[in-house]
């Protein structure tokens, strides 16, 4: 065969090939092939809780109250470890400074009379009696911050409501309570000679020993002396005597509770079981002594000072102090009775009283207490 017909018959072959190639359907292959895949459908994923009004706002407040980073109190009772608990467990807690300055509450009062004056303040927050709160509150020093304090919105939780002493300005809030009664040095006066009634500190065998603190530097002994006179436990004969019986007056609690602790008086005549309890505690020989009158519950109170350079920060030391946990560190560290039902008891022994006819401070009492504190009524009765 010639080579001209052999290639003939190989290209009309290699035609034929092409042309079947052409006309086989392609098939795709996927070297790893995909199954169909199921719709996912979004689960019913429990939605965030609403969040209050009251409670964005209170948010809000701490927050603020952290970027002021600071809160300057000027505390009556917040000496040594006291103020140092409230320091540690607040600082801890919100991570905002709190400085304590303490002192006695009518310099306070001046200080901040001449810090507004001057146009620098510089405390946020006044801590004390309730009666020279008051004092400062009808001075235009203090300022009410109650209604922005989400701890005040807790409802069954008082033994008595922060706002009892004062209900319509809501300036001074009670955040512990305190027990006013006579107390004597154990060392010097044994259980047989403590007197039980008002009437007993009359006895001449007491002239020279007892001690009362200063009706012209606190205001809440006014108040306590007004309690007692209206419930005719005393009346101004029986001041003018007990003043003839060569009374001490001390400056302030921490000045009765060392003069009755070093034994410089053998009785203090209206003393704060607030202040007694701790040093009772650690050792000093003193204790309370129920009076078959009656003695005098009051409370301490708390408050924002007006135009302070840390207002939120202040709200929230505020709302911190009446809280379970402040009210619990507080309370611990003042040995002291507070204002929560869901907070122990923590006085001593030696500060609990019989309680067998108490006088509950008012918010009557404390105004007409501060009246007279201020126009030094009681040197006026007693001729001093």
């Amino acid at each position: 065969m010639k080579k001209s017909t052999v290639w003939s018959i190989l290209s009309i072959f290699m035609c034929l090939l092409l042309l079947l190639a052409a006309c086989t359907p392609k098939v795709e292959t996927s070297a790893s092939p995909i199954a169909p895949t199921t719709p996912i459908v979004p689960t019913s994923a429990a939605k965030p809780a609403s969040v209050s009004a009251e409670e964005a706002a209170w948010a809000q407040v701490v927050a603020d109250a952290k970027k002021e980073g600071n809160v300057t109190v000027y505390a009556y009772s917040w000496v040594g470890d006291i103020g140092l608990a409230a320091k540690r467990t607040f600082e801890k807690r919100y991570n905002i400074n709190l400085e304590v300055l303490t002192g006695r509450q009518a310099e306070f009062e001046e200080r901040l009379k001449t810090e507004r004056r001057i146009g620098q303040v510089l405390g946020d927050m006044s801590e004390g009696s309730c009666g020279n709160n008051n004092s400062m509150k009808m001075s235009g020093l203090l300022t009410s911050v109650a209604d922005d304090l989400s701890t005040l919105r807790e409802k069954d939780v008082w033994l008595v409501n922060p706002t009892f002493l004062d209900p319509m300005d809501k300036v001074n809030l009670g955040w512990r309570q305190t027990i006013d009664t006579p107390w004597v040095n154990t060392n010097l006066v044994k259980p047989d000679e403590y007197p039980r009634s008002w009437r007993d500190l009359l006895d001449p065998k007491w002239k020279g020993k007892m001690g009362i603190r200063d009706p012209r530097l606190s205001a809440s002994i006014s108040a306590t002396f007004t309690a007692l006179l209206d419930k005719k436990v005393w009346d101004e004969d029986y001041m003018r005597a007990l003043h003839r019986q060569d009374l001490r007056y001390p400056l302030s609690t921490i000045d009765d509770v060392n003069m009755l602790s070093r034994g410089e008086i053998n009785l203090s005549v209206i003393f704060s079981g607030a202040t007694g309890g701790p040093a009772a505690l650690e050792g000093a020989p003193i204790r309370a002594v129920s009076m078959k009158q009656g003695d005098s519950v009051s409370l301490a109170c708390i408050a924002a000072i007006a135009k302070s350079p840390h207002p939120n920060a202040t709200k929230v030391l505020l709302n911190w102090l009446l809280s379970n946990e402040g009210q619990e560190v507080m309370g611990k560290a003042e040995s002291n009775l507070m204002v929560r039902k869901d907070v122990a008891d923590f006085r001593p022994s030696p500060a609990i009283t019989e309680m067998i006819d108490p006088t509950l401070m008012t918010s009557a009492y404390m105004d007409e207490g501060t009246r007279r504190f201020r126009e030094r009524w009681y040197d006026k009765v007693v001729g001093r």
